[in-house]
């Protein structure tokens, strides 16, 4: 019986039921990896490309117009002057307002300078435009538009609206082409020293 037990304990011990102290230590961290690597790459590719235009710009159609010329001393006094009946020919919108200081000024210093140049006054016809407000508000103040000149003086309408259609300021100027389209805009705001600006151009269209 002596000789038994510690061979028993002998049997035990050699089928491993005592537990292993040197056994590797299950890994259990986490392995998984997210490999998701969508991403959004839309980007919004629109521009807008739209210019503002200035119905002045050279190229730019003219506008229809029908006004009446209240200039007593001009041939047409009276009449209405319609657009459609310049066609084919050259002519220029210059825009005053009897209420302006100087407006009175360059209507009759470009009617001197015309007429000191016969075949530039030949060539191109210059109306001046009398804004609607001006002249519904004016009062006395058309007589010193017109009592040193026989230019033709137009007066706008509110159907028309010419000072509106064409973005006018006092004492622009523009010369409209014979195929119905601006062919320049001449912005006359400081007066005579703009003279220069207007005789330049008119040399260089028609000559001295």
């Amino acid at each position: 019986m002596r000789i038994i037990l510690p061979l028993l304990a002998l049997g035990l011990w050699a089928c491993g039921d005592e537990p292993d102290d040197t056994q590797a230590p299950v890994d259990t961290q986490e392995t998984d990896t997210d490999t998701d690597a969508d991403a959004d790459s839309d980007t919004d590719a629109d521009s807008d490309s739209d210019t503002d235009t200035d119905p002045k710009d050279p190229g730019m159609p003219a506008m229809a117009f029908a006004m009446e010329d209240i200039n007593p001393s001009s041939a047409s006094y009276g009449t209405v002057i319609d657009s459609t009946a310049l066609a084919d020919s050259m002519y220029a919108l210059v825009f005053l307002d009897s209420r302006c200081g100087g407006c009175a000024d360059v209507a009759d210093d470009l009617w001197a300078l015309m007429l000191d140049k016969p075949h530039w006054h030949e060539a191109l016809t210059i109306f001046g435009v009398q804004s609607f407000s001006g002249y519904a508000n004016g009062g006395d103040t058309i007589e010193a538009m017109v009592e040193n000149n026989d230019q033709p003086y137009l007066v706008d309408v509110e159907e028309n609206s010419v000072w509106v259609g064409y973005e006018a300021l006092n004492h622009d100027m523009v010369i409209i082409d014979s195929d119905g389209t601006v062919e320049a805009w001449l912005p006359l705001y400081f007066w005579p020293d703009d003279m220069v600006l207007f005789t330049d151009w008119m040399t260089e269209r028609y000559g001295e």
